[in-house]
């Protein structure tokens, strides 16, 4: 499983977060006001707090993909390997960095 590292600088009044691999390359970054704790390592999703991980829309995608993955019915490979992919990335949580 890849290492993902979470990092914030400050820009002006804003902070720029940036995820990176292993080898230093960049997955995703985001400037944003607000103070976060850690983020999804594909970056679609952000969180203020640890107790916010699994709410909300990202809660809701996971037990999306988990769903899917249970009863595929007559989803195509194709999808099915689409939601696999996209439940690891919702599954792989990276914590900000100190």
């Amino acid at each position: 499983m890849a290492k993902f590292k979470l990092t914030r600088k400050q820009k002006g009044d804003k902070f720029v977060y940036t995820v990176t691999d292993e080898r230093n390359n960049v997955i995703s970054t985001r400037t944003s006001k607000r103070d976060y704790v850690a983020c999804t390592a594909n970056g679609d999703f952000y969180f203020g707090r640890l107790d916010l991980i699994g709410k909300g829309d990202h809660g809701k995608g996971i037990s999306f993909c988990r769903s899917v993955m249970e009863n595929p019915g007559r989803e195509s490979e194709k999808y099915i390997e689409y939601i696999k992919e996209r439940f690891s990335d919702l599954n792989t949580i990276v914590y900000l960095s100190k």
